[in-house]
């Protein structure tokens, strides 16, 4: 995709104004959003067009957005923001698009055809399930971005975020939520879904809180994803280094052998895999704890250097109105493949098989300590004994880290803000289940 002609003219227009860095980001987007609540459909389509100018030089700055295509004869505001900075181009590597950007957006009959797909599969699972809520929202856009530094790209999404809330037989059975992403919205399976809202329905209908009580403990992606989301912290932006001295020990280690934690902008199959991001610069692959050693913080291109290690292209632009921002795209930890659940699970003498959170985790002493509410079921020599509801998994984030024993091969990816965050299964030992109610 050629770079409009337009915003090479809105560079040249500011920088012979005396404004030495200049950069206009251009983006045009379509999407529909399907939603459907006790059997009403509300349906809705939008496209959307806007630009904006970032300008400067080391004294003085303005932001500027605005609807439609770039025009150079804009009155710009004011410069009155710090300096500004720019990144310079680099060599992006070669990059072939997925295949799944050019998919039509969803249409109505297909997307109402999903949910009642996932609404025929939860009822024949559990008898007495039925969908309350499902919402699709399912979009692409096309961005490119020019600079006085010669930056020059063009960019492409896909994006499809669903939705799900279902509930049981009884009325105090649920609601439980679901939310998933994918590049295609066609790539979400009806089984699968309502085998999970199942297994969720069936642990909020049977269930208890179990008594204190340690042990092993299998924790199943999403329980993983919500951790790893609230330590980011830990691994993300020039502060992270300070942060992850505290906690690391005297081997030099934050995490146990298993554990690999790693973002990657252009992930082969990811959802926001893309050669470049919202910057312009080439996206890669940065390990950040390897075999539980401390690589390096994933940052920017203005956070990079001696102390915090190589830049990645890790800025995201949640829309042109939005300036950039540094975060993870496919934030994960590595999946082993010659794990599978099922050999943890029968190898599990005397712990729990955690499936799901049921709340945001709570992060304590000044982020020492956390407590995430779950439910799953209790294991006894790799069979289910119960259903656990009404629990908070705790411990020290240094207990979880250096606790995991094996990582499994299920790697799944949930969405997060911004990017994406993905685990396996894991087995943990070292933390500790208590009743929601116990203090």
């Amino acid at each position: 995709m050629k770079v409009d002609p337009k915003l090479h003219e809105v560079v040249d227009r500011l920088t012979g104004d005396g404004f030495r860095e200049v950069e206009v980001y251009h983006k045009r987007g379509r999407s529909r959003s399907l939603r459907l609540m006790m059997r009403h459909v509300v349906t809705s389509f939008r496209e959307e067009e806007g630009w904006a100018v970032r300008a400067g030089d080391d004294r003085r700055s303005f932001f500027h957005a605005s609807t439609g295509a770039p025009n150079p004869d804009t009155p710009w505001p004011e410069a009155d923001g710090e300096g500004l900075r720019l990144p310079s181009a680099k060599l992006v590597p070669e990059w072939t698009a997925p295949a799944d950007l050019d998919a039509p957006l969803v249409g109505e009959g297909e997307a109402l055809g999903l949910f009642e797909g996932i609404h025929r599969e939860l009822a024949s699972e559990l008898p007495g399930g039925r969908l309350l809520v499902a919402q699709l929202d399912d979009g692409s856009s096309e961005a490119q971005l020019y600079s006085s530094r010669e930056v020059s790209t063009s960019m492409r999404q896909r994006v499809a975020v669903l939705y799900l809330e279902a509930a049981g037989a009884g009325a105090a059975v649920g609601p439980i939520r679901l939310r998933l992403a994918a590049r295609e919205a066609r790539h979400f399976q009806p089984l699968a879904l309502a085998r999970r809202l199942a297994d969720r329905l069936l642990i909020a209908q049977k269930g208890s809180a179990p008594r204190r009580d340690r042990g092993e403990f299998l924790l199943a992606p999403p329980v993983t994803v919500a951790l790893l989301d609230a330590l980011r912290p830990l691994w993300i932006g020039a502060g992270a280094v300070a942060r992850i001295t505290e906690i690391t020990d005297r081997r030099g280690r934050v995490a146990s052998p298993a554990f690999t934690l790693v973002d990657d902008g252009r992930l082969n199959g990811g959802v926001l895999e893309a050669p470049v991001d919202g910057e312009g610069q080439p996206t890669r692959e940065v390990v950040l704890v390897e075999e539980g050693i401390f690589r390096q913080p994933l940052v920017t291109w203005r956070q990079g250097g001696t102390q915090t290690g190589r830049p990645s292209g890790c800025a995201s632009r949640a829309s042109w109105r939005d300036q950039p921002l540094g975060g993870p795209t496919h934030l994960y930890l590595r999946r082993n493949p010659e794990v599978g659940v099922a050999a943890l699970v029968d190898d599990l003498k005397r712990g729990y098989y955690l499936l799901d959170t049921e709340g945001a985790p709570r992060l304590e002493d000044d982020a020492r300590r956390f407590a995430l509410p779950v439910c799953g079921f209790s294991i006894d020599s790799g069979q289910p004994t119960g259903s656990v509801t009404g629990a908070w998994l705790v411990g020290t984030v240094t207990s979880f880290l250096n606790g995991v024993q094996s990582v499994a091969r299920d790697l799944t990816f949930l969405p997060s803000a911004p990017g994406l965050v993905g685990a396996p299964t894991l087995l943990v030992r070292g933390l500790e289940l208590r009743r929601r109610t116990d203090n």
